[in-house]
């Protein structure tokens, strides 16, 4: 959502941007109120985490990260609102949403990363996502999934063996 409000007050933001034209002064209190409409679930829904994660910490007596990014996020639109509601300027709209939507991103990506450098993982990351059978001399990889008793696997050297969870209950 943020990427797309984002994308559409940079195109609403060009008038801004470039000499005003005749035409296009007649069009910047509408495009005005409609990057002012873009923001707000912008604001709303998509920076809610940095201002509930802010009063979070308020409220324990500590500061992170989130509480400057909050408070930014909320100083540009009320000083976006008030300029164009005053019609005074245009704002700072698109580089709210933009700012929104590059944290966005970024958050991403570092949850990506850390996923992928994490250490914490259940048993089953670390086994073979796939075994080579043999089958009347023909060697075919197949799923672990679909390894049944009795298949003849190919084991090279340095290659887990693929394992089922067996009781250690003894028999007799």
């Amino acid at each position: 959502m943020a990427g797309f409000c984002f994308g559409n007050v940079m195109l609403l933001s060009f008038p801004d941007y470039f000499g005003l034209g005749d035409f296009e002064r007649e069009f910047k209190n509408f495009f005005g109120w409609l990057n002012l409409a873009f923001s707000l679930p912008v604001v709303l829904y998509s920076g809610r985490e940095y201002f509930i994660s802010a009063w979070t910490n308020l409220k324990a007596k500590r500061l992170n990260l989130d509480f400057p990014l909050a408070l930014g996020i909320l100083v540009m639109f009320l000083r976006s609102a008030y300029e164009i509601i005053s019609q005074t300027g245009a704002g700072f709209v698109d580089t709210l949403c933009g700012l929104v939507f590059f944290l966005l991103v970024g958050k991403w990506m570092q949850e990506r990363t850390f996923h992928h450098i994490s250490f914490e993982r259940d048993y089953r990351s670390y086994f073979p996502v796939a075994v080579t059978t043999i089958n009347e001399g023909v060697e075919r990889p197949i799923p672990l999934s679909d390894l049944k008793t009795g298949d003849r696997i190919l084991i090279r050297s340095q290659e887990i063996l693929p394992g089922r969870r067996y009781s250690t209950q003894r028999r007799g």
